[in-house]
């Protein structure tokens, strides 16, 4: 199998520890994986040449409703334009399902007072119960979140699958392609995310005592873990 997963981290640290995660949770072996770095790598249509599937990683960098990237953005659009009309496997993980949300006419905006830092819970709406790969989770799931940047309006003719209390708009997919946009992380337990904000805590003026709140409210997610690896069992 050959796995892109395309990245939007120019810190090669926090780069090589979703490679690493995602690798984890997919239950495949690393050399599937195939690595894109899109803020390096040339981005072109041969991308999808002999691939079975695309995963959109997440970004702690950048946000699509400031504007950021946006050669990068341009670039991406005719090559999930043409993965959704070849019914290429494509999964988007958080800043990941910004981009897919973005590039095929959603709306993407920022709204700190309702950011999701830590487990939080999701519910999967009727479709979603009705989705091959949502259906086998519980109707309310733990999930790891980490994001201010929100899906508001969802692309024309997108499946709303999931929400939670804070953003509505959890899990999108598209009916005509195996195409799926996350807000939350399948990617990352309770260690990963206390990973992620002890790296950041400084950098984005995180004080100790929120930091501690954060870790003492973490729950396990063990329904979202396992998402990876039976989206590529399903469409891959």
């Amino acid at each position: 199998m050959r796995i892109l997963l395309i990245q939007f981290r120019p810190d090669p640290i926090m780069a090589a520890h979703e490679l690493e995660i995602i690798v984890r949770f997919s239950n495949r072996p690393a050399t599937d994986f195939v690595v894109v770095d899109a803020t390096r790598d040339e981005l072109s249509a041969g991308l999808l040449d002999g691939a079975d599937a695309i995963v959109l990683g997440g970004s702690g960098d950048y946000l699509i409703s400031r504007g950021d990237i946006p050669e990068i953005l341009t670039d991406l659009k005719p090559i999930l334009e043409e993965a959704r009309r070849g019914s290429f496997p494509t999964l988007g993980i958080c800043f990941g399902a910004q981009i897919l949300t973005h590039a095929f006419g959603g709306r993407v905006e920022k709204d700190e007072a309702r950011a999701e830092v830590g487990t939080f819970l999701v519910t999967k709406t009727d479709a979603g119960s009705d989705d091959a790969l949502f259906r086998d989770l519980p109707r309310n799931f733990d999930a790891q979140l980490g994001h201010k940047d929100h899906l508001t309006v969802l692309p024309e003719g997108a499946v709303h699958l999931a929400s939670s209390e804070l953003s509505v708009h959890q899990a999108w997919k598209f009916p005509d392609a195996p195409m799926y946009a996350l807000t939350f992380h399948p990617e990352l337990d309770q260690e990963g995310v206390l990973y992620r904000v002890d790296y950041y805590a400084e950098e984005y003026k995180i004080t100790p005592e929120t930091v501690a709140g954060m870790k003492a409210a973490l729950r396990p997610s063990p329904e979202a873990s396992t998402l990876i690896a039976k989206f590529l069992d399903l469409f891959a």
